[in-house]
């Protein structure tokens, strides 16, 4: 069955039909926002009201034409969301703070290399960022991207290009620098 048919079970009240939806995206979708923020409890928070979201537009009667874009569409406003509060910046800043100060100095090679490459992207703006994690960490194809987050598909496509660019550059100059994979 479709997403989009489950979520026509939910508009009749049909809530193991949410719970279907639930146990299919829940871990891409955390994924997805935890790569945006960082922070494994705020990414949770995030997931958890854009699954209340969804329920929500679904109990009112409503259907998107594609959910996963439609789902990932109210994830990123959601995140957007939470930037846009003055308090969350500071928050976030802090905690990032404290736990660099905890490192684990032993991971293995596979894991290094992975927290370089999201540190990396994490230093991109986050209109990059967003489109690349959807593009490569979610496999959304350009229109879907361009449905979630209601840009046209030419700018999905600008700014992924853009993106790697500035990510390549972020990577060549880490690389020169000494710093990641190698330390």
């Amino acid at each position: 069955m479709q997403d989009e048919d489950y979520m026509r079970q939910l508009t009749l009240g049909i809530d193991s039909a949410f719970d279907i939806l639930v146990f299919r995206y829940h871990k891409p979708l955390y994924g997805y926002v935890y790569r945006l923020l960082g922070d494994e409890k705020l990414a949770e928070d995030i997931v958890q009201e854009t699954f209340l979201k969804i329920y929500q537009q679904g109990q009112k009667g409503f259907v998107p034409e594609q959910f996963k874009p439609w789902m990932y569409k109210i994830a990123t406003n959601t995140c957007k969301d939470y930037w846009r509060k003055p308090t969350s910046r500071l928050e976030y800043v802090t905690d990032k703070e404290i736990e660099g100060k905890g490192h684990v100095h032993h991971i293995i090679d596979h894991q290094l290399e992975r927290q370089w490459m999201v540190e990396s992207l994490n230093q991109l703006s986050l209109d990059y960022r967003t489109v690349l994690y959807l593009r490569f960490y979610q496999d959304l194809k350009y229109s879907e991207i361009a449905l979630a987050l209601d840009i046209p598909i030419n700018t999905v496509k600008t700014r992924i290009a853009r993106g790697l660019k500035q990510l390549e550059n972020i990577l060549v100059e880490d690389e020169r620098k000494g710093v990641g994979v190698n330390e």
